[in-house]
């Protein structure tokens, strides 16, 4: 039997290194606009509580202030995904989400910012899959609430909070994965909702985001790039590369 020397073992131990982490990438999911998500907005309206399910123009968050100088109607975003449409195959964890952003333009004469007063924008998840649309569910902007969340739902935990100021076109931001990753590897994995919660605890917070899709109103309408929502999971640790490579040197001294 022909023995390796050590230096040749370790060249080839090396080389196998390198092999396997060749093949080793990270996997990746992007969920982008109405193509692959449903987008709501609920919130506050002239005649009562609105509820939108967003099929063109654009979706808007809004802070509450009811003074009637400075009315700024109170409005909140869903975004909703489905977890067993991102990968394949289940996933052990996950090394970032993020959110992509782009400003809905006037497409009907109007010079409106997609940020139109300064404030921040709240993103929260949770696993409370009721249907934000349904009246009998009794989602509102909530007027003893900052953010207007309030207790509506069953579970909210804070993701990401950006400070945005008038004339802000796009944003991003990584979410926070810290209190939620295992569950939302769970939710993935399960195949059930994946929800975000758009929202702002600033009084005259008022921004409008585009949805891929233009609008066709000819009084007010927006148009501007879908949201992308993206996930990524890591490649194979370097434990699991060095075993790879252990197992290629061990099968060069047979």
């Amino acid at each position: 039997m022909h023995v390796l020397s050590t230096r040749t073992a370790c060249a080839s131990a090396l080389a196998a290194l390198f092999a396997c982490a060749g093949g080793a990438q990270a996997q990746t999911a992007s969920a982008v606009g109405l193509d692959d998500f449903s987008i709501h907005v609920v919130g506050e309206g002239l005649f009562g509580p609105t509820r939108i399910n967003t099929l063109n123009s654009r979706f808007q968050v809004n802070g509450r202030n009811p003074s009637s100088a400075m009315r700024n109607f109170g409005l909140w975003t869903a975004f909703n995904l489905d977890g067993g449409a991102l990968f394949d195959s289940p996933i052990s964890t996950l090394d970032s989400v993020r959110i992509d952003l782009f400003g809905a333009v006037p497409i009907t004469g109007q010079d409106v910012p997609s940020v139109i007063r300064d404030g921040n924008l709240q993103v929260y998840f949770t696993t409370d899959s009721r249907d934000v649309l349904a009246a009998a569910n009794g989602f509102v902007w909530d007027i003893n609430s900052p953010n207007g969340l309030g207790s509506q739902f069953s579970d909210l935990t804070l993701v990401g909070e950006v400070g945005l100021v008038r004339g802000t076109q796009d944003v991003s931001f990584d979410v926070d994965l810290t209190s939620i990753r295992e569950t939302l590897v769970g939710r993935i994995n399960a195949g059930e909702q994946v929800r975000f919660l758009f929202t702002s605890d600033t009084m005259d917070f008022a921004s409008s985001w585009g949805v891929g899709v233009p609008g066709t109103s000819t009084v007010l309408a927006f148009d501007g790039p879908a949201p992308v929502v993206t996930f990524v999971v890591p490649a194979p640790g370097a434990a699991a590369l060095l075993g790879c490579a252990g197992i290629a040197a061990m099968r060069r001294r047979r």
